[in-house]
């Protein structure tokens, strides 16, 4: 897909703060997106440039005292959501900008920072997001030991964020109608674009895939969060009656697997898709595995499930939050309750059981996720919404 963009259509990128990254094209930035989307609007010529920000080290050290909790995850979340930091951060983001920069628009990964409240109406400012605090809090891992006040805090920081800015993207409708719902954002004023896979080169489409192999995989950083227990425990009882099956597990898993839980099951570990060696090993993954399985507890997005399917590995996915939107149950794969043994035991049950809908449901994610989740399709929504949106700022 060739798409080129005008001048005045041109953004300058940002990402800010070490929870996310702060080098727009380190594979690690912002779960491995950011440096996929700012190539794919580098190729299309619609970027000046990308750039990463975070506070000073005396900033830091001053918000991490403010903040101290003897709970290192709950100290972590009362400095990423002090209004003082993200003040900071935005303070950080204002040294680095060019003038050159106010040539075209902005475009800024999330709300830990307010670049609209620096451009003093000089030009347009969008922003791209995976999700946001009022969807975080309606999970389970909201805000364990946060403070009403600092929510309140955040919240309020958030909406002003949204407020300033000219349109918001979203990677999901899910995401886009919580800033309609939770934030009063004017339907108008929100998109979803999508994302894309994070990988360099895109598979071909699968042909002659073994669709009789029993072969489950399952790829998360967050073992809890990613639903890896309650895999473990329903993979367990359907390999009473489906004892060729194999479960695969990429990604660290904090604790010891109980034993009635270890036959069948295979892990990898944390597999780098820098490392030659790892990347190979992961690919041969993708290329024989025959099922997906993510039964999320909470997912912002999920770009795992999406690079599955490009492999036509149909998908078993938590049918809550966009991961409903990414598998199309009964079509590309299978919903499943979360947090539930028993759904997910079910769902292994007649998956394992049904080669023929394996096949027929892989092959359709093959080709859904090539419609849906390439960078240049991404883009090209993008670019699209933004000639809008500049039309409607320059009136």
């Amino acid at each position: 897909m060739s798409l080129s963009f005008s001048d005045n259509l041109s953004i300058t990128g940002i990402i800010g703060s070490r929870l996310v990254g702060t080098d727009p094209y380190d594979p690690r930035a912002w779960s491995g997106i950011s440096p996929f989307f700012f190539h794919a609007t580098q190729n299309c010529g619609l970027l000046r440039r990308a750039f990463g920000a975070d506070v000073s080290k005396l900033d830091q050290a001053l918000y991490l005292a403010k903040n101290f909790h003897p709970k290192k995850s709950t100290w972590r979340q009362h400095y990423y959501l002090d209004p003082g930091y993200r003040r900071a951060l935005t303070k950080a983001v204002s040294h680095q900008l060019q003038p050159d920069d106010f040539g075209g628009g902005f475009l800024q990964f999330g709300a830990m920072f307010d670049t609209p409240s620096l451009l003093a109406g000089r030009t347009w400012c969008t922003s791209y997001h995976d999700g946001n605090l009022a969807l975080r809090l309606r999970s389970p891992f909201g805000a364990a030991g946060i403070g009403q006040r600092r929510i309140k805090q955040a919240l309020k920081y958030e909406q002003d964020v949204y407020n300033g800015l000219d349109h918001i993207f979203t990677m999901s409708e899910y995401l886009r109608q919580s800033f309609i719902d939770d934030f009063s954002i004017p339907a108008d004023k929100v998109t979803c674009i999508g994302a894309g896979v994070n990988l360099e080169t895109i598979p071909e489409l699968p042909e002659g895939k073994d669709y009789a192999k029993k072969k489950i995989l399952f790829i998360g950083i967050e073992f809890k969060r990613k639903g890896g227990h309650v895999l473990l425990e329903a993979f367990a009882k359907v390999r009473d009656t489906h004892p060729t099956a194999e479960l695969h597990i990429v990604g660290p898993v904090p604790s010891t697997i109980p034993e009635a839980h270890q036959p069948g099951v295979v892990l990898h570990g944390f597999l780098n898709k820098q490392n030659p060696e790892d990347s190979q090993i992961l690919q041969k993954l993708l290329t024989s595995s025959t099922l997906f399985c993510l039964p999320s507890l909470y997912e912002p997005f999920g770009i795992a499930p999406a690079e599955a399917m490009l492999h036509g590995i149909p998908a078993i996915v938590s049918g809550d939050w966009a991961l409903g939107e990414t598998v199309e149950d009964g079509i590309t794969g299978w919903h499943v309750v979360p947090e539930s043994v028993d759904s997910l035991t079910e769902t292994l049950e007649a998956a394992l059981s049904d080669e023929q809908a394996r096949t027929e449901r892989g092959q359709r994610a093959a080709k859904s996720a090539r419609e849906r989740f390439l960078w240049p399709s991404v883009i090209n929504r993008l670019g699209k919404r933004l000639n809008e949106t500049v039309a409607r700022t320059s009136a």
